[in-house]
C-alpha cells in the first residue's frame, strides 16, 4: 500500500490557488496544483500540494507576504485520507 503525508493549502479563489503556486515557486518551494479534496469545502475546487518537509518554508513565505490560506494535513493509506486542518 502507497502510504503519503502532504501539506494542502486551499482558498475560495481560483486565481489566488494559482498566485499562490507562482510565489511559492519563486521562493523555489516545490509545489503543484491538484484538485480539492472533496472533504474539503472551499469555493474553488483548486489547491497548492506541497511536501511536509517544506511546510516550515511555507510558513514564512505566506507570514512574510502576508497571505492567508487554509492549510491542512493530507495523510493518504491507500484508498483512505484523513485531513486534519492546521
Amino acid at each position: 500500500m502507497k502510504n503519503e503525508k502532504f501539506l494542502l493549502l486551499a482558498s475560495d479563489s481560483t486565481h489566488f490557488v494559482m498566485k499562490l503556486e507562482k510565489y511559492l515557486q519563486n521562493y523555489e518551494i516545490c509545489c503543484r496544483i491538484i484538485p480539492l479534496p472533496s472533504e474539503i469545502s472551499a469555493g474553488c475546487g483548486l489547491s497548492v500540494r506541497v511536501e511536509l518537509e517544506d511546510q516550515e518554508k511555507v510558513d514564512n513565505v505566506l507570514l512574510q507576504e502576508s497571505i492567508q490560506v487554509d492549510r491542512y494535513i493530507v495523510e493518504k493509506v491507500g484508498f483512505k485520507k484523513k485531513i486534519e486542518k492546521i
